[in-house]
């Protein structure tokens, strides 16, 4: 009976979880409003206020905050559709989420209804392997299919943005309200966790009224204390989270997940939910933006595609380019903004020559497994009966590890001394270009190991936050439904290299202190002593890590790098504007995701604000 009841884990899994919100049939102002009166007919041309391309993070914000103005039209085009419809429930349990991460480049890999397999150059500084680089192709987005985490970056970072763009309102104290406005902040329960044990935490850091639920996983990870443990051998200090400026020592993180289902939260669960109520709100699902539309140097549509049908929809006041930091390039170009020199090697007239795709930067991450000696995540993938068990709390009491990504705790830091003295005087002078209190490395830690694994894995996962290497975005073909080129330039800086080299010397003091290991580790093993030997062996667990921005970054008009202003509207255009991680115009420290929903906040508010 019970091998039976675990053979079906998965259905009676689904089952319990919640069907997406368009699926139940609505009701607005007291009002019967038909599911299908939220949906755009394919292939009938119509005209919108703004027609938003990209459904993902930044998209469904914006589109959601300007339907709450019932005098506002608002069109999405999404290329793909409803994420627990085409990937199970593989999208909506925490612990899952690597399943939406395979690295290998292998089409079969690659899950084609949400993800738009997009396949890296050869990395010079990554022992020359390619990467699938993993973008979300669904309502959603990559919120749909990332770890969750919820952190935001230091107020230095933030002072520099806004001295870089040349407008305040980016810096810390002023742009905290918008990181508010999304959330709805719930504390962690303890009691469900099983521990006796206080997560600190900072409520002033949020708010209550937003509809993205931030809060933390009902399991509590068994290497915790070992985490703890090493991160006091490294002098780090502890933190209340990371959401109120500060990114220096470890601390518990946030997630973005439902605190009663513990089911995860993304843009489609938060704020599409609330845009199906407004009668001026309209998605296009499983459609492909072609091109912007133009009358001179206005825009004034886009051509779209469903299912090989050909049409347009119109822009009465903007069109709002939100398809996430490659595509929203990508859609630039086709257009005809970008580079002359890509645009005239395609055949694409040339509208405005701006330096769109050229300016990309995304963190470099590395994977170091070790078997552990107390329990963790990786036993999901092998061992049945643990994940019977972890299913039967997730059904019935919403706790166990499927309710945890792999990990509670990350740290961040400046790399110290001893390593830091090893560094010559050129990387240390670039590095001192950061702000004082941004960090230059992060230590992220899940309890993952192999796939089919049996026994108990930690991954150490350190990341360089200190990126001098820009990346590109280019184009094969002048039709957006090809795949654009994508070149990270992962690793590839000299800083960056010398400063992971100390990393891993960094690493193995930490790893030590932990006392949750045993034997070696299981993808590299033990590398040589030398500097060389370190640089090479690393090189052969890097990659790219997803947190890619500025490809159409925000700054002066004169800035030779810059692609729009400070509101995200398009240099030497009219009714045009980029809203998503691509405006960022420096390598966030930490993860995209809050920095994201914050952008669309603020320019959706500068929307509705008429600037």
């Amino acid at each position: 009976m019970a091998l039976r009841r675990f053979l079906t884990w998965a259905s009676i899994l689904s089952a319990a979880l919640a069907a997406p919100p368009l699926l139940n049939q609505q009701q607005a102002g007291g009002n019967l409003r038909p599911v299908g009166t939220s949906f755009g007919v394919p292939g009938s041309s119509s005209k919108f206020d703004y027609v938003i391309i990209g459904g993902g993070t930044a998209g469904l914000t914006v589109a959601e905050r300007l339907s709450e103005n019932p005098t506002i039209s608002v069109a999405v085009i999404e290329a793909g559709g409803f994420y627990e419809l085409d990937n199970g429930n593989v999208s909506q349990i925490p612990a899952f989420y690597l399943k939406n991460f395979n690295q290998t480049v292998a089409p079969e890999t690659v899950q084609p209804l949400i993800d738009w397999a997009y396949v890296t150059e050869p990395q010079v500084g990554l022992a020359n392997r390619q990467f699938h680089y993993s973008q979300g192709k669904t309502l959603g987005g990559s919120t749909g299919r990332n770890s969750n985490i919820f952190t935001r970056p230091n107020k230095g970072f933030h002072k520099r943005w806004a001295e870089l763009v040349g407008d305040r309102s980016w810096e810390w104290d002023n742009i905290l309200p918008f990181y508010k406005k999304s959330v709805a902040f719930t504390p962690p329960n303890t009691e469900k966790m099983g521990v006796n044990i206080e997560i600190p935490y900072d409520l002033a850091a949020y708010d209550s009224g937003g509809p993205l639920h931030v809060t933390y996983s009902n399991y509590y990870q068994p290497m915790n204390p070992g985490l703890i443990k090493g991160f006091a051998a490294l002098n780090l200090s502890f933190q209340t989270g990371f959401s109120s400026g500060r990114m220096d020592g470890y601390g518990y993180l946030a997630v973005s997940i439902d605190p009663d289902t513990q089911i995860k939260d993304s843009s489609e669960t938060a704020f599409l939910t609330q845009a199906f109520n407004a009668a001026n709100f309209r998605v296009y699902k499983n459609t492909i933006a072609k091109k912007i539309m133009f009358e001179g140097t206005t825009a004034t549509g886009v051509q779209v595609e469903t299912a090989g049908v050909v049409y347009t929809l119109e822009a009465a006041k903007e069109v709002i380019v939100a398809a996430g930091v490659t595509r929203s390039a990508q859609m630039l170009m086709v257009s005809g903004i970008g580079p002359r020199e890509i645009l005239t090697q395609h055949n694409i007239p040339v509208i405005v020559d701006r330096p769109v795709g050229q300016n990309w930067q995304d963190h470099c991450a590395f994977e170091f497994q070790y078997e552990m000696n107390v329990e963790g995540n990786a036993a999901l993938e092998g061992d049945k009966q643990f994940l019977y068990q972890a299913t039967e709390d997730f059904v019935q009491t919403q706790t166990g590890p499927l309710t945890n990504w792999g990990g509670d705790i990350l740290g961040f830091e400046k790399l110290p001394n001893p390593y830091r003295e090893a560094l010559d005087q050129r990387v240390l002078d670039e590095l001192d270009e950061l702000p004082k209190d941004q960090p230059e490395l992060e230590w992220l830690i899940a309890s993952h190991g192999p796939q089919m694994a049996m026994t108990s894995y930690v991954t150490f996962t350190p990341a360089i936050l200190a990126v001098t290497s820009k990346g590109t975005i280019g184009l094969t073909s002048a039709d957006a439904a090809d795949n654009p080129t994508i070149d990270p330039k992962t690793f590839s800086s000299p800083t960056e290299q010398a400063l992971g080299v100390q990393m891993y010397k960094r690493l193995q003091e930490f790893v030590n202190a932990t006392g949750l290991t045993k034997g070696p580790e299981l993808k590299v093993g033990e590398l040589g002593t030398s500097d060389a030997d370190i640089l090479e062996g690393i090189k052969q667990t890097g990659l790219p890590w997803y947190h890619g921005v500025a490809s159409c970054p925000m700054g002066k008009e004169n800035d030779p790098n810059a692609v729009v202003d400070t509101n995200g509207k398009v240099f030497g255009v009219r009714g045009l504007r980029v809203v998503d991680a691509s405006v960022i115009p420096l390598i966030t420290p930490g993860h995209t995701m809050a920095p994201v929903y914050m952008v669309a906040e603020k320019l959706a508010d500068a929307i509705l604000r008429g600037l």
